[in-house]
């Protein structure tokens, strides 16, 4: 079975699960709801900006649960069992599982993104500035939770409880990935963009090959 099977097979199991239709859902839902919020308390802060700032934490957090907790419920039902008979890379299961849930993740936040910006074209708060800043965010935002979800493989492939996966995923993945932009703080002239994404590409390609190679030591 290649990966691209695996692939769309996993798309089609998490498209079923109550957190993808949270994600597709939920946050544009969210992203509207957001334009109740008193004018005075976002202080001429475009919705888009704050959908930004907002759904990407969300979505970052929920999506790393979703994968640890995966992963756990899969390990714990002895699933991995009947691919051990099948012509089956172990890296293309968890390379599967990832990309698919990042790839619904950054469909959702794109949406929320979309409805962010339609709402600021009608209440006339989209300025040139704020949007340039709003799409850097969004560019870090994506950056960071590439990160997430590979600390989401993580947990899932080193625990054995579903819920001190999610509980790890909750409260150490979201925190461990916002460490790209920390350097920012103390070196001025560093591009923010470019270090979120040097930083997310690079980071995500280890935690992945350091997923994959515990992944491929498991005994099932």
């Amino acid at each position: 079975m290649s990966l691209v099977l695996l692939f769309f097979d996993e798309i089609k199991g998490f498209a079923k699960s109550r957190v993808m239709i949270v994600l597709w859902i939920g946050l544009p839902l969210l992203s509207f709801l957001i334009q109740f919020i008193d004018p005075g308390e976002l202080e001429g802060m475009p919705i888009s900006f704050l959908v930004s700032l907002i759904v990407s934490s969300i979505g970052g957090t929920l999506s790393g649960v979703m994968l640890s907790t995966s992963i756990v419920s899969e390990k714990n039902r002895h699933v991995y069992e009947l691919f051990l008979i099948r012509p089956v890379k172990r890296s293309s299961l968890i390379l599967a599982k990832y990309l698919a849930v990042y790839l619904c993740l950054v469909v959702a936040v794109t949406i929320s993104f979309a409805v962010g910006l339609i709402i600021d074209g009608f209440t006339g708060k989209l300025s040139q500035n704020y949007l340039s800043i709003t799409f850097d965010y969004l560019i870090m935002s994506f950056s960071s939770m590439a990160i997430t979800c590979s600390i989401g493989i993580l947990f899932g492939v080193v625990v054995s409880s579903v819920p001190v996966a999610a509980i790890l995923s909750v409260y150490l993945g979201s925190q461990l990935s916002s460490l790209i932009i920390l350097p920012i703080f103390f070196i001025e002239t560093l591009n923010p963009v470019l270090l979120a994404l040097s930083l997310g590409i690079s980071i995500t390609l280890i935690m992945m090959s350091f997923n994959i190679f515990l992944f491929s030591r498991k005994q099932f």
